[in-house]
């Protein structure tokens, strides 16, 4: 679990802006901002968990991160998320996706990747 103590409201506000953008008519949408507790998988808390709507099935994991949390120190928090079911997705600033999908693929870790831009206090998401 990373410490941001100077990015922790851009990874906060990066999961507001996901759960904004994904589909609620569907999916039942869980987050864990701000090392919350709210909703877990196996004990586990990962940023956002989204499940069919009517079924707690776990369809994807999404786990936020920052610039300065795509490093070797989440590693293992990666491949615990990576094994809870579903679709994993790390969620990482545009910048640093090859960075995140190096670590993956040193580790063994199967992951889809998201990126997000912020421009004029506005984040854009993409998922592959």
């Amino acid at each position: 679990m990373a410490i941001r103590p100077y990015t922790q409201n851009e990874h906060d506000s990066v999961i507001q802006a996901a759960y904004n953008n994904l589909d609620k008519i569907n999916h039942r949408v869980y987050t864990n901002p701000n090392q919350q507790k709210n909703t877990s998988i196996n004990g586990q808390y990962p940023d956002i968990i989204i499940t069919p709507a009517g079924d707690n099935t776990v369809k994807f994991v999404i786990e936020v991160e920052t610039s300065d949390s795509v490093n070797n120190n989440e590693v293992q928090q990666w491949k615990t998320y990576s094994q809870l079911g579903g679709t994993f997705y790390l969620l990482v600033p545009f910048a640093s996706k090859g960075m995140a999908e190096l670590l993956c693929r040193q580790n063994g870790i199967k992951a889809r990747f998201g990126t997000y831009r912020v421009q004029n206090g506005r984040y854009t998401i993409n998922y592959e």
